[in-house]
């Protein structure tokens, strides 16, 4: 069986999955839903494999250089959506500003 996305960054990029846990952890006490947890990991894991890295270590021309080709390729809108809303939970929960 082929691992998912988020199965793969967890295996592949160091600390992934003790972030991803905490994010978890986080949507679950705010009261967000499964749904909600499963497009932002799913988002959040394309990423840091797109890098090797977790999104907190990356800088801030990074980030936005992901987001500007994601535009040009034409993901699609709510995948976009996904992947900004993602990394700003992502952020607040690690006590780090969205840049």
């Amino acid at each position: 069986m082929t691992p998912t996305i988020v199965q793969r960054a967890c295996a592949e990029v160091q600390g992934f999955q003790n972030q991803i846990l905490r994010l978890e952890k986080r949507i679950v006490v705010s009261g967000k839903s499964m749904s909600t947890l499963h497009n932002y990991t799913r988002c959040i894991a394309h990423l840091s494999l797109h890098f090797q890295l977790l999104p907190t270590a990356l800088t801030q021309g990074q980030v936005e250089d992901y987001l500007f080709q994601l535009k040009k390729r034409g993901a699609a809108e709510s995948f976009f959506k996904h992947t900004v809303y993602g990394l700003r939970f992502l952020f607040r929960v690690e006590g780090l500003p969205y840049r």
